[in-house]
C-alpha cells in the first residue's frame, strides 16, 4: 500500500521579495565584513602569534563568501518559499539547506499582526506574523507578502476565528 503524498502548499511570495533581501543581507554581509578587517583582523593580528599572512586570505575568503551567500541565498530562498491554505489549516513550505514544513490550524492561532518596516515598504511588501499557542515555534512568519495579500490572509484567519468582524 502506498501511502498519499502529503499536501503542498502553492501559494509564492512577492518576487520583489529578492531584492529586498538581497539588500537587507547585503548590508548586512557589508558590515560583517567590513568589522572583521576594521576590528577582529587587527586586535587578531596584535594578539595572536600566529598570525600568518595566509590567515588574512583566509579572513578575505570568508568575508567574499558571505558577500557571496548575500547575493546567491534571497534567489534560492525565493525559490523554495511555499505557503497556502489547505481547509482551516496554514500550509509552509520554506529553506534551503533544511527545509521545513509547517501545517498551522487556525484553531491553534492566538493572533496574527502584519509587519512593515522602511525597507519593505519601500518595496511594497509586508510579513504575515502569526502567534500560535504553545512553546515550540509559537511564532512563524510568511515574508515578502504585497500588503493586500498579507491583509487579506490576517483578514481570513480572523475571519476563521471568529474573532471579530472586518
Amino acid at each position: 500500500m502506498e501511502l498519499a503524498e502529503p499536501p503542498r502548499p502553492t501559494d509564492r511570495l512577492a518576487g520583489r521579495v529578492v531584492p529586498y533581501w538581497m539588500l537587507v543581507d547585503g548590508i548586512t554581509s557589508l558590515l560583517l565584513a567590513v568589522g572583521l578587517w576594521a576590528f577582529a583582523r587587527p586586535w587578531l593580528a596584535d594578539n595572536w602569534r600566529h598570525w600568518s599572512p595566509g590567515l588574512d586570505y583566509a579572513l578575505l575568503g570568508v568575508s567574499g563568501g558571505l558577500l557571496a551567500m548575500a547575493a546567491v541565498m534571497p534567489t534560492l530562498s525565493y525559490a523554495r518559499w511555499r505557503y497556502g491554505f489547505l481547509g482551516d489549516l496554514l500550509l509552509m513550505r520554506y529553506g534551503v539547506v533544511f527545509v521545513e514544513e509547517r501545517a498551522v490550524p487556525v484553531r491553534r492561532m492566538q493572533h496574527v499582526d502584519l509587519m512593515r518596516g522602511p525597507v519593505e515598504r519601500l518595496f511594497g511588501l509586508a510579513t504575515l506574523v502569526v502567534f500560535t499557542a504553545g512553546n515550540e515555534g509559537s511564532a512563524f512568519r510568511v515574508p515578502g507578502l504585497p500588503l493586500e495579500r498579507a491583509t487579506e490572509l490576517r483578514d481570513r484567519i480572523v475571519q476563521m476565528r471568529g474573532d471579530g468582524r472586518l
